[in-house]
């Protein structure tokens, strides 16, 4: 539903408050994970869930690409009442993400020891870290649709119910990582899965909005067209990058730090590229709540001084 006689300003605060606080909480997914493997198994396996981080990093990359991208365009399209091209591209793109969540499945799967030690993983951290994949992999699909999702939902005009989404996975995610790690006793391997399934889980919350009467786009049936993607390509490339940067650093600093330090020296950083991701994450968290505005006003042929007519959360 979209409303307006909001101020731009009182817009503008309302949606990266609430994007910030989403990528805040957001960034606790590995932190959990992390802490919780280091306290109920050890110090090697919190190294190796740090690791794993690149892969999880170069899928939210893939996701954003996607999202930063068709959100524009979908926000713009919402401004010129094209209701349908806006459809049509939401529909296409989440089909695409299931398809690319798949692939990296099975890749992942197939290399699961070449790819772990592509990572980094030496003869301390490699069944850890073979382990965690083995439990993140058959999730990717719900890694892409979830970031995906949550950068929609709050095109569609309502962070607030983002916010809500990703503070409910992140609690799903503690309870499972405590349940899975000291009740059922399954290490690494329960972490990873318990993430997973977490991220299943707004998966779900974001699909109950996209299937609800107040959401202003939807899913119907379209024929694929690959054009659609030069307009959604070089608009989310930058953030695809910024994202996958984060990756490729962590991938760069676990290499040489394991080289001229060795594990233990991974270890402490790990608690450093934590705190990098939490920094990083509060600079997107700007640029990604003002991209629904700009979007729709851009569309909508706004010069700055109309009001915002996205819904309240």
């Amino acid at each position: 539903m979209l409303l307006s006689g909001k101020s731009l300003k009182r817009e503008f605060i309302r949606f990266i408050t609430a994007t910030m606080a989403s990528l805040m909480v957001f960034s606790l997914y590995s932190m959990v994970d992390g802490l919780m493997v280091a306290i109920g198994v050890n110090e090697y396996a919190m190294s190796a869930v740090n690791l794993s981080l690149p892969f999880t990093n170069a899928l939210f990359s893939i996701a954003i690409l996607f999202a930063v991208g068709s959100s524009t365009l979908i926000a713009i399209h919402l401004a010129q009442k094209r209701y349908h091209e806006a459809d049509v591209l939401f529909s296409q793109n989440f089909v695409t993400l299931i398809l690319l969540g798949v692939a990296a499945t099975v890749l992942v799967m197939v290399f699961l020891e070449p790819f772990a030690l592509l990572l980094g993983a030496d003869s301390l951290t490699l069944g850890y870290v073979k382990e965690y994949l083995l439990g993140l992999a058959p999730f990717s699909v719900c890694f892409l649709i979830s970031y995906n999702l949550e950068v929609l939902v709050k095109t569609d005009g309502y962070p607030r119910y983002a916010l809500c989404t990703v503070i409910t996975g992140c609690l799903t995610n503690c309870v499972l990582d405590y349940i899975a790690i000291f009740w059922l006793d399954m290490g690494v391997f329960g972490a990873a899965v318990a993430t997973g399934i977490s991220q299943m889980v707004t998966c779900i919350l974001y699909l109950i909005h996209f299937f609800s009467k107040k959401c202003t786009f939807r899913l119907r049936r379209f024929r694929f067209d690959p054009r659609l993607y030069v307009a959604v390509f070089p608009i989310g490339f930058a953030d695809g990058v910024t994202e996958l940067c984060n990756g490729l650093m962590i991938f760069l600093f676990n290499r040489t730090v394991l080289h001229y330090i060795g594990t233990d020296g991974v270890v402490t950083y790990t608690v450093i590229a934590y705190v990098n991701t939490v920094i990083i994450n509060l600079m997107i968290g700007i640029s990604q709540g003002a991209q629904p505005l700009v979007s729709y006003h851009y569309g909508k042929g706004g010069t700055g001084s109309a009001t915002c007519c996205c819904a309240t959360a």
